[in-house]
C-alpha cells in the first residue's frame, strides 16, 4: 500500500496534467449522465431549487449505482482517466492489474497439482477470482500473456 500511495503521489504532483484531469473529469461526468438520464433530472432539481448539491436518497444512489456498474461504462471510464493522466492510471490500476494476474498465476500454479488427481484428465479446473470491473481487461492481459489459453473476459462480469 505504501508504494501504490507513493506512486499515486508521484503522478498527481510530476507526471499528470492537472489541466487534462480536470477535462477528462468533464468528459466523465458528461459520459455518467448519459450512462444514468436520472442525473439529468437531479441536477434540473437541484438548478431549480438553488441547492449547490443534492442528497441523493438511498433508493436513487441504487439507481445510479446500478447504471455505472457495466463493462461498457466502466471501461469507457477508465480509458478516460488512462488518456488524461497514463501515470496516474498505471498506479493506480496497471500496475495492480500485474500484480493480481501474477498473484492468480501463482496461486493456480500451487494449487493445480493437489486439484488434479494423477491419472486423471489434465484439462485444468475452473479458477474463480472476484475483483472489480475496472481491473478485469488489465488482469486478463497479464494472464493471457503468461499462457493463459481459456481467460474469457466475454465471461466475465
Amino acid at each position: 500500500m505504501d508504494v501504490t500511495l507513493k506512486r499515486i503521489a508521484k503522478a498527481l504532483f510530476f507526471d499528470t496534467d492537472l489541466k487534462k484531469l480536470a477535462e477528462a473529469d468533464e468528459i466523465i461526468t458528461n459520459k455518467m449522465k448519459d450512462s444514468v438520464p436520472e442525473l439529468q433530472e437531479w441536477e434540473r432539481q437541484m438548478n431549480e431549487s438553488g441547492q449547490q448539491t443534492k442528497e441523493l436518497s438511498p433508493e436513487e444512489f441504487s439507481i445510479f449505482v446500478e447504471r455505472l456498474k457495466t463493462k461498457e461504462t466502466t471501461m469507457a471510464l477508465m480509458n478516460e482517466v488512462k488518456k488524461a493522466a497514463p501515470a496516474l492510471y498505471e498506479a493506480l490500476v496497471g500496475e495492480r492489474d500485474v500484480f493480481m494476474g501474477r498473484a492468480m498465476d501463482s496461486t493456480a500454479s500451487a494449487l493445480l497439482p493437489s486439484l488434479i488427481p494423477s491419472g486423471l484428465s489434465s484439462s485444468s479446473p475452473d479458477m474463480v477470482s472476484v475483483v472489480g470491473l475496472g481491473h478485469v481487461e488489465g488482469i486478463g492481459r497479464e494472464l493471457i500473456s503468461m499462457g493463459w489459453s481459456k481467460f474469457t473476459p466475454a465471461n466475465c462480469r
